[in-house]
């Protein structure tokens, strides 16, 4: 590993575990290089990443600063559930229906590389009737500080977006027939179509959350528009 890589990696879990959160002006190029013993074109190199993942952000004058959870959740397009609701002119409403740890056996193709979960299923409701059923893993080696919080009263998905940084995201979406705790939460009948998002997140190269968002298919939609002077 590059001596710029390893700046870069102590830089990200600083930032993952908030001993520097969002909006944190960083310590000048030179006082880095001297804490990690190292040229200034070294700890330059190293921040160019996380500029260009949009985790800090450099502003002349202003200096470096880690940027902020919600800018950098745009850029991303991860969604707030509760947004989406309300937007649509429905009431929001949230139930949380478990919190453990564990969860390994919900992933099967080692995204986490064993690393300790914590699992959560929440409801997600709009006008009182089941919207989105959210079943998510997180890691507890990037988000260790997810182990005590309450998720009773925030979303894990809202939570997530305001307090932890990530660099990449996968989407999938896709249809299945409804499993029995699918069908249970969002109140349809077993094997009815459900439409399925599943999203992986990471920091660099440190796996981050895992979660899988099941809707009815028949109340379900996704819209984009995409804007075009031509």
């Amino acid at each position: 590993m590059h001596a710029y890589e390893k700046i870069r990696a102590e830089m990200l879990r600083r930032i993952a575990s908030q001993d520097w959160p969002a909006g944190l002006t960083l310590p000048h190029e030179e006082q880095l290089a001297e804490e990690f013993g190292v040229a200034r074109g070294t700890v330059r190199r190293a921040m160019a990443d996380l500029v260009e993942q949009g985790l800090i952000e450099r502003k002349r004058r202003a200096g470096t600063k880690v940027a902020s959870r919600s800018a950098h959740s745009s850029t991303l397009t991860i969604p707030i559930v509760r947004k989406e609701i309300t937007a649509s002119g429905a009431q929001y409403g949230y139930k949380l229906l478990t919190s453990e740890i564990g969860g390994a056996e919900l992933d099967p193709t080692g995204h986490f590389a064993r690393a300790q979960l914590l699992k959560i299923a929440s409801l997600h409701l709009a006008d009182g009737q089941p919207y989105q059923l959210e079943e998510r893993l997180i890691s507890l080696e990037a988000v260790p500080h997810a182990a005590d919080h309450d998720f009773s009263a925030i979303s894990p998905n809202e939570w997530l977006i305001e307090q932890v940084p990530y660099s990449a995201v996968r989407t999938v979406l896709r249809a299945e027939a409804a499993d029995e705790v699918q069908a249970l939460h969002l109140k349809i009948a077993r094997h009815s179509p459900v439409f399925v998002i599943d999203r992986q997140t990471r920091l660099d190269t440190m796996p981050v959350t895992l979660v899988k968002m099941s809707h009815r298919a028949a109340s379900f939609s996704i819209t984009t528009t995409t804007n075009s002077a031509g």
